[in-house]
């Protein structure tokens, strides 16, 4: 089975072509060849594809511009962090919160004053 592939600028892989799925002919061959595509083995598709695993970084493999070769390709790059988010709460929401906790706090001193009251502890 005979691969064509086509490689950015970085070696990332961006279209592979496969005799008897996409052409048939020379002429369509040429035409894959004209538009930048290479022959590749199909180990180095293999490699590429994911079929040989991640690479040293576990981002897959590129293709090495001095040997023409599949080569690990670089890590991935940091993730930016951002400030942590903040829970923004209107203060009219905030005042009815602390409210409420405040009426429960008085509503078991009453409990507890209303059981005394009753002969309770």
């Amino acid at each position: 089975m005979e691969y064509l592939a086509k490689f950015d600028a970085t070696g990332h892989r961006e279209t592979t072509v496969v005799c008897g799925v996409h052409y048939t002919a020379d002429e369509e061959r040429q035409k894959y060849i004209d538009d930048g595509c290479i022959h590749i083995s199909d180990e180095d598709y293999q490699t590429y594809i994911g079929n040989r695993g991640a690479g040293d970084n576990g981002t897959g493999y590129i293709r090495d511009p001095q040997t023409g070769k599949p080569i690990s390709a670089p890590p991935a790059p940091p993730v930016e962090t951002t400030e942590e988010p903040t829970a923004s709460v209107p203060e009219t929401e905030l005042a009815v919160m602390e409210g409420m906790v405040d009426m429960q706090s008085r509503i078991a001193a009453l409990e507890a004053e209303l059981a005394k009251l009753k002969g309770g502890k």
